[in-house]
């Protein structure tokens, strides 16, 4: 993920062409480069504001090699309607829990490449993980990276860009991983992504049985009568967070499920 480089034009990886050299941004201790649509990779000039989000496209494909800590995943997104490549089971994860946001608009694996001078004068590089707009135009950089991995040299990264991103008016954020349990609940769930048109018809009798009575997942199949409709728009508004389940632990015929809003809510 990182590598010094010490001439004016850093060397961009095994993935990408040469980059175009714009003016630097105005900035203390980075530089950004992001590739727009079919062009090659250009060092962007702050001056002329941010770059278009929806235009933007990986700056490097994630490869898989025999000393390759991952194995890179073709994931679906449901927010893009397109398949996006990322460099781990983690990453995919991290795009799921964003896929539940509701405001999410667009999703950008591999980014942006940073340039980041380090306090003993080298400068090295650093690809974040994942880029998402949401409806309000807010622009969030993730990083993917368990807490155990965490170190000196990423920490180090991660308080360049999280600088960097507060001086162009975005955040940054570092993904840990779920729990277990979480991870493959989602990862379930996601099958249910799809707005299918009986689960609008079938809302109003999750909400009824959801909101009258303790019921729990088996009560919802019993009362599917094994038709598959009632049962599927279940896990499609659990995905949506309409309806709640415990995330965090394993979903049973047991497990309780309520709707969120409540009885005067709609």
């Amino acid at each position: 993920m990182e590598r010094s480089w010490t001439s004016e034009d850093p060397p961009l990886g095994q993935s990408i062409d040469a980059a175009q050299v714009r003016p630097a941004p105005v900035g203390r201790v980075t530089d950004w480069t992001f590739r727009v649509e079919a062009s090659g990779p250009v060092r962007w000039d702050w001056a002329l504001g941010p770059p278009e989000v929806h235009r933007l496209r990986p700056i490097r494909t994630p490869l898989s090699t025999e000393k390759s800590r991952h194995i890179p995943v073709q994931a679906h997104c449901h927010v893009t309607g397109t398949t996006l490549r990322l460099e781990s089971g983690l990453e995919y994860d991290l795009l799921l829990m964003l896929e539940r946001d509701p405001q999410a608009v667009c999703m950008v694996p591999q980014p942006a490449r940073l340039g980041i001078k380090l306090q003993d004068g080298r400068r090295t590089t650093h690809t974040p993980d994942l880029l998402m707009l949401d409806s309000a135009g807010a622009v969030t950089i993730w990083n993917a990276r368990p807490t155990e991995r965490q170190d000196d040299k990423f920490l180090r990264q991660s308080e360049a860009t999280a600088d960097a991103c507060r001086e162009v008016g975005w955040s940054y954020r570092v993904f840990e991983g779920h729990s277990r349990p979480k991870k493959y609940n989602l990862r379930w769930l996601a099958a249910y992504r799809r707005e299918m048109p009986w689960y609008e018809t079938a809302k109003p009798e999750l909400t009824e049985r959801c909101v009258a009575q303790r019921a729990t997942v088996g009560d919802i199949v019993e009362a599917d009568h094994g038709a598959g409709h009632l049962v599927s728009a279940m896990w499609h508004f659990v995905w949506r967070g309409e309806l709640l389940v415990d995330l965090e632990d394993r979903i049973g015929r047991g497990t309780p499920i309520v709707w969120k809003a409540g009885p005067t809510d709609g």
